[in-house]
């Protein structure tokens, strides 16, 4: 019984140390053309794979996409590169606090 609550407690102590506050992650809304639904799929197929990317918002009507991801592994320039690769280009992005 005392190794089961040892090994349980170990592992809650791991995900503590490994788990990452929210505060940690960068925020950002890219202003991009979309002009039909085929474009919003072509965001969804192709943007979500970037790495440390974590949440993806599409708003077609405002022509926006906002992006949450880990700075330690992508930033502003390799997401709009990204964009630029789905003949996306980006016209502004406002950073998100």
């Amino acid at each position: 019984m005392r190794a089961k609550i040892l090994i349980l407690a170990l592992l809650c102590g791991i995900v503590l140390v490994y788990a990452k506050p929210k505060s940690e992650r960068a925020k950002a809304v890219f202003h991009v053309e979309i002009t039909c639904d085929n474009c919003v799929k072509n965001i969804q197929n192709n943007i979500v794979w970037e790495k440390g990317l974590k949440d993806m918002q599409i708003d077609k009507q405002a022509e926006t996409v906002t992006l949450t991801w880990d700075p330690q592994k992508t930033d502003t320039t390799t997401l709009k590169q990204a964009f630029e690769k789905i003949h996306k280009p980006v016209q502004r992005i406002d950073m998100v606090k």
